[in-house]
């Protein structure tokens, strides 16, 4: 199981939202790439950017910065926030971003996320942003009225390369990861699941790491980490060996 330490970038700056609101934004620093480099010296493997701007406006703002972050660190890079067009995803392949994240897209148009996922087999991962069960898209800002079961079985044969399951009522409070639907959702899929939100300290890594499944792939973390309450080196050392 893989750790993605997280940088969720707005105006350049590095941040983290309460429950993906915007009025509850704390900024922990203006140089994303310097951050990276932090995490990438720290050892971790893959790091996970969110364009914020990208996620509420449909259109990437950030590309630029996020490109130099790419040639500034090994590490892997998955990539989300407002991509939607074909030229978007074929700019950041084509610069070496290992993987791109579909989120609003792949609710609001099935046919041209499955067509990508063929396109770029093993490049796309579907960001799965749930509130009380149902699907959220632009942002987290819109609630939709298709559950996450049924939005799995829309892409579960096909080459998806994995689901990023965010649940938002968590995301950004460090009270501990939902649990409960994570399981619910690994039940249901065979499709390899990163989980996302919440996570408060290295109990709930451990937590995670005890879930014998070998679809559950990794792991995201961003406010504990900027909030220490532990390291990148000790969420590598639980999930990692």
């Amino acid at each position: 199981m893989h750790f993605y330490p997280s940088i969720d970038i707005k105006n350049g700056q590095f941040i983290r939202l309460k429950k993906g609101q915007l009025d509850k934004l704390t900024i922990y620093g203006d140089d994303p790439v310097k951050q990276a480099k932090k995490f990438c010296k720290a050892g971790a493997k893959w790091i996970h950017i969110v364009d914020i701007d990208g996620a509420f406006k449909g259109v990437s703002k950030n590309m630029d910065l996020i490109l130099r972050i790419k040639n500034n660190v090994k590490s892997k890079l998955q990539v989300g926030g407002g991509i939607r067009k074909l030229k978007t995803i074929q700019k950041l392949l084509d610069n070496n971003i290992d993987r791109v994240v579909l989120g609003t897209v792949a609710l609001t148009d099935p046919p041209f996320v499955k067509e990508m996922c063929e396109k770029f087999p093993g490049k796309i991962a579907i960001g799965l942003d749930t509130k009380n069960e149902f699907v959220a898209t632009e942002g987290w800002a819109k609630e939709s009225k298709i559950n996450f079961e049924n939005f799995l079985e829309i892409y579960e044969n096909t080459q998806v390369s994995s689901i990023i399951f965010t649940d938002i009522e968590k995301d950004g409070l460090m009270e501990g990861t939902n649990f409960a639907q994570l399981k619910k959702l690994l039940s249901l899929t065979k499709l390899n699941i990163i989980a996302s939100g919440g996570v408060a300290g290295l109990e709930d890594l451990n937590k995670l790491k005890k879930i014998k499944n070998k679809n559950l792939i990794g792991v995201i973390s961003g406010k504990a980490i900027y909030e220490k309450k532990f390291s990148v080196e000790e969420a590598l050392e639980i999930l990692e060996e």
